[in-house]
């Protein structure tokens, strides 16, 4: 008896089920992934960097990660100890704690970064390097 009212309620419902059109699904793309410490309290911060030709920024550490993506522009990313990277639209970077890094514009275009930066929470954003 149950397997006959299994194979009604299969029998009703499958033809509404078969109907309904399959529904694209988001792609996820991840640019870049690292462990953040859970101690120190941090926060992570989200935002723009926008630099017009002609400017820069001297060499700075974070009390955290930075990741950024390139909207829109090209640089050069600097850090100490590795080798220079160009980069532009479509490309990202990861700049892990303490690492002193800049970033220098190429050609004569504004620079779009979109970026995050897991840090301590309290401490400032960007600490120069002397």
């Amino acid at each position: 008896m149950r397997a006959v009212l299994a194979l009604s309620f299969f029998l009703a419902v499958s033809p509404a089920i078969a109907q309904e059109p399959a529904k694209p699904t988001p792609k996820r793309t991840i640019l870049q992934q690292t462990d953040v410490a859970a101690s120190p309290a941090q926060e992570t911060i989200f935002g723009t960097v926008d630099t017009p030709p002609g400017a820069g920024n001297p060499f700075h550490t974070h009390f955290g990660s930075e990741m950024g993506y390139v909207a829109q522009g090209r640089i050069r990313l600097e850090v100490q100890g590795q080798p220079p990277r160009e980069l532009g639209p479509g490309d990202s970077f990861l700049v892990t704690r303490g690492q002193a890094h800049r970033s220098v514009l190429l050609g004569d275009m504004p620079v779009k970064l979109i970026n995050t930066w897991t840090v301590d929470k309290g401490k400032p954003l960007m600490t120069p390097v002397p």
